[in-house]
């Protein structure tokens, strides 16, 4: 795509500073714009441009999450320009003064720089922390005189932070301003032909301007209606078939504004509700804050371009994100004028349903009371009130349900099957109170019928019968359930009640009932973060830490910065980004409170799973010692799960499995383990048989198989009862079945490791080797270096006429340099595949087939896949064995 339609000029400007860094200037630019405009795509022409040059390139996009970043940058250009140095070595250390590290970074980068010329782009300037917002202000004109040029692109926040003084000083005093501005009608056209590949009609012109100019936006809408079929292409020119929006963009424009604030997303979705334009008065009306807390979003909304303002009338800049956002809201009942009575039950379609509290008696949505001491009644007690008033938990999950909410019409059905898991893991007390505060915001009937239904399931798998039977008649009072809800209701309540007829039959209470935020509890908000990571709700989850971040850390909420970056770290890690979840465990580490050292037990439990990872026992030591003194019931499962597999690094096999699972001592296996360690199933059967314990491998294959049944949504879950299975009966079919679901869940390197069982139990030489050059590009997208040195230490030990060697000076372009795993990936596309097919057959993302392919187009100076395949037919004109396919396995 031509993103850069209409900005020559400022290319041009750019590229001058290019030249003059190149003669031993320096310089800053200062990018700004608003939301989608291209702010992104500029700092990386230019930076590609740079590097085409010989400069040397340093890029990063600043996160609340992240280290200092411009430090973080000139830190990592030393340790290239200067390796080995120890002064360079010195800047590593922890506990490093921050002014200290400000000032001697500065002084080696003026020695390196005269050297290597270099280009230090940073994104999103505007999220920068306090102290890198310091180091901008103090590194940007020291560095004037040496060959270094800062390319900062931020979007336009609140003038009253650091990060905004510093930049705004920067582009006062010694910095050329570039401000991005929404591409005139030209442009548009030329953006959209850039797109489309074919020149649009008038059909596609009206939908640009719906989409208000913006590039972002264009993308995304033109890309939903080429996926739905809704965009022809006659003659070389490209027309929309549709005048309404195509339901993918629904979920583009979910991942689109999931990066704003939560007050900027709370507002769009009012508004969403109100139309393309709304009056202040009405959409503040419908939001929580104060009115003070709504007109400061208004702002921040208008700041990036998001929101137009006429007064007391606002509008959608782009028409298009107001569309979606209308399309995906829920009927909310509106809130009455203060003084008003209320409307009458008949009028309002969301309150109608639900029958009037007893009087005297306080409303508990939920009608449940989940106490530790207190047995399950048969009707729960209506009265339950907030559970944690001293520590606002309640307040701090329905602030995340909410967001999750308005930013997804798919949240409703992604919480109630995080429920439906939490509860079949034994786990009942938590998801129900998660349940009491979700039922106590008035859900629309049908939603709350699905949520009480995958709830009950859970619960009446983990033998909470009563706790069941309590929301699944709260619900079917509702007087506006529809017919084919209160059928559900009432067989599932059926189910429930007839294993009520004594204790026995009841089945086994939850394990670690939950009594709020007591001493040595967790906050209910973890909870939510675990149950939608084990229910392979990954991005979900991160938007809950999001919200709670800011809440958590408020004097009358629980939680900590050490804990909520244990629990991200621990998302990235499941995610296969393991170099990224090790720094942001550290991170939490130096983030914890001396009073609070207890919520630096899940950053600990994935330092510790890393460095067994990494063979390094003697670390993974120190944290399960450290972590074993500080964990809390809550923690438990994760801890043994830890222990065990220290066990199983030390050369422990049989004492491995016996911790978790022993038939003969009737040691019986957490479910709540198979559901938050996907991986635990495969690694308890291969220590099993190490161990000549075939009775407990049977068992692991059997709990996998039944946690997987009572979550048939959850494809990490079905994925790792293939995967033991297929282990423990030597079936490469169930393990590449298991590699593919990992895959379709988003566990790159739970895929990988399955890639890699299927090829050792194979037969098959050829494949063997296609399964273990897989296995590699797995491992290295993930960062996993052990097992990649393990597997290509194996492939090396194979006939080599299929593996290109590493070749230290390989050429920069051409067919000889193409790495193996880009070839790889040729041979997919030039064997007819698409690029999710080839993702498929290699087990990769499909978001690394597309940069494998990008690269390669560019190696080839190329720009078809006509053009590759007689590339790839010139110096490849026997095909290699390794192109033999293997259809997609079937993600059911």
């Amino acid at each position: 795509m031509n993103r850069m339609a209409g900005r020559g000029q400022e290319l041009s400007s750019l590229g001058e500073l290019l030249d003059a860094t190149m003669r031993g200037s320096g310089g800053c630019v200062v990018v700004d714009g608003p939301f989608g405009i291209g702010k992104t795509h500029l700092l990386k022409v230019t930076g590609l441009e740079a590097a085409a040059r010989g400069l040397t390139v340093v890029a990063g996009r600043a996160s609340v999450t992240d280290q200092p970043v411009p430090v973080h940058l000139l830190v990592n250009f030393l340790r290239h320009a200067m390796p080995g140095e120890a002064a360079v070595e010195q800047l590593a250390l922890p506990g490093a003064n921050p002014f200290w590290l400000i000032d001697r970074v500065g002084d080696l980068v003026e020695v390196a720089a005269r050297r290597r010329p270099l280009v230090v782009a940073l994104d999103d300037a505007q999220r920068i922390d306090d102290v890198s917002a310091l180091a901008l202000r103090g590194l940007v004109p020291r560095l004037a005189s040496s060959p270094v040029l800062w390319l900062l692109a931020r979007r336009p926040v609140a003038a009253g932070s650091i990060a905004q003084h510093a930049v705004d000083w920067l582009a006062e005093h010694v910095a050329v301003r570039v401000r991005l501005r929404e591409p005139g009608e030209e442009a548009v056209a030329d953006l959209c032909a850039g797109i489309l590949g074919a020149r649009p009609d008038a059909s596609v012109l009206r939908w640009a301007a719906r989409c208000g100019g913006n590039p972002k936006v264009m993308e995304i809408v033109f890309s939903a209606f080429i996926k739905a079929g809704q965009m022809i292409i006659v003659d070389g020119a490209a027309s929309v078939v549709s005048d309404e929006l195509p339901d993918g963009v629904l979920a583009a424009v979910r991942g689109l504004l999931e990066e704003l604030p939560p007050p900027l997303r709370r507002l769009l979705a009012a508004g969403g509700r109100l139309g393309h334009t709304f009056p202040v008065d009405r959409v503040t009306g419908l939001l929580d804050g104060s009115a003070a807390d709504v007109s400061a979003a208004i702002d921040e909304a208008v700041r990036v371009g998001l929101i137009r303002r006429d007064g007391a009338e606002l509008t959608f800049a782009h028409p298009v994100l107001g569309e979606a956002l209308r399309h995906a809201a829920y009927p909310e009942p509106e809130r009455a004028e203060p003084g008003s009575a209320p409307a009458p039950a008949a009028g309002d379609p969301v309150r109608r349903g639900r029958p009037d509290p007893r009087p005297g008696t306080p409303h508990s949505p939920a009608g449940v009371r989940v106490t530790r001491s207190a047995p399950d009644a048969a009707t729960p007690a209506a009265t339950a009130g907030p559970r944690s008033g001293r520590c606002g938990c309640d307040d701090v999950v329905a602030a995340a349900v909410s967001h999750l909410e308005n930013g997804s019409a798919e949240a409703p059905r992604a919480l109630a099957r995080a429920l439906r898991l939490l509860a079949g893991a034994g786990r009942a007390a938590e998801a129900g109170r998660l349940a009491e505060v979700m039922l106590r915001r008035d859900l629309p009937a049908d939603v709350e019928a699905q949520l009480v239904l995958e709830l009950g399931h859970g619960m009446r798998a983990a033998g909470s019968h009563r706790l069941a039977a309590g929301f699944l008649r709260r619900t079917q009072a509702r007087h506006d359930v529809c017919e084919l809800d209160r059928a559900k209701l009432d067989r599932a309540l059926a189910d429930t009640t007839k294993h009520l007829g004594g204790a026995s039959s009841a089945g086994p209470e939850p394990r670690h009932q939950s009594t709020g935020c007591a001493p040595g509890r967790r906050p209910l908000w973890t909870w939510l973060v675990r149950a939608l990571g084990a229910a392979d709700q990954l991005d979900e989850a991160q938007a809950v830490l999001d919200t709670v971040r800011p809440l958590a850390q408020e004097p009358s909420h629980t939680g900590s910065e050490s804990l909520w970056r244990g629990h991200r770290a621990e998302l990235l890690a499941a995610a296969g980004r393991l170099d990224e979840a090790r720094a942001e465990a550290e991170a939490a580490l130096r983030a914890a409170d001396h009073s609070r050292q207890d919520d630096c037990v899940p950053a600990r439990l994935v330092l510790a799973h890393l460095s067994v990872h990494h063979g390094d026992l003697a670390t993974a030591s120190d944290q399960l010692r450290a972590a074993e003194r500080l964990a809390s019931a809550d923690d438990s499962v994760r801890m043994d799960w830890a222990l065990a597999r220290f066990h199983a690094a030390s050369g422990r096999p049989a004492m491995m499995v016996q911790t978790l699972i022993n038939v003969a001592g009737q040691v019986v296996p957490d479910p709540l383990l198979f559901t938050e360690a996907p991986a635990a199933a495969a690694t308890l059967v291969r220590q099993a048989r190490r161990a000549g314990l075939d009775a407990e491998a049977e068992r692991a294959v059997e709990v996998a198989r039944r946690v997987a049944r009572g979550n048939p949504f959850v494809q990490s879950l079905a994925a790792a009862a293939e995967h033991a299975a297929g282990l423990l009966r030597g079936d490469p079919a169930a393990l590449l079945r298991a590699a593919d679901l990992h895959r379709l869940a988003g566990r790159t390197f739970a895929a990988a490791g399955a890639v890699e069982d299927a090829a050792r139990s194979t037969r098959e030489r050829a494949e063997a080797t296609r399964l273990l050059e897989a296995a590699t590009d797995g491992y290295r997208e993930c960062g996993a270096r052990r097992d990649l040195e393990r597997v290509e230490a194996e492939l090396r030990g194979l006939p080599a006429h299929n593996v290109r060697p590493l070749v230290p000076d390989r050429p920069r372009s051409g067919w000889e340099s193409l790495t193996s795993a880009e070839l790889r990936v040729v041979r997919a596309i030039v064997d007819g595949m698409t690029n999710r097919e080839a993702a498929s057959s290699l087990f990769l993302s499909p978001h690394t087939v597309d940069s494998h392919l990008r690269r390669v187009f560019s190696k080839l100076d190329i720009n078809s896949r006509v053009e590759l395949t007689r590339c790839f037919i010139a110096h490849e004109a026997v095909r290699p064995a390794l192109a033999t396919t293997r259809q997609p396995a079937s993600a059911g």
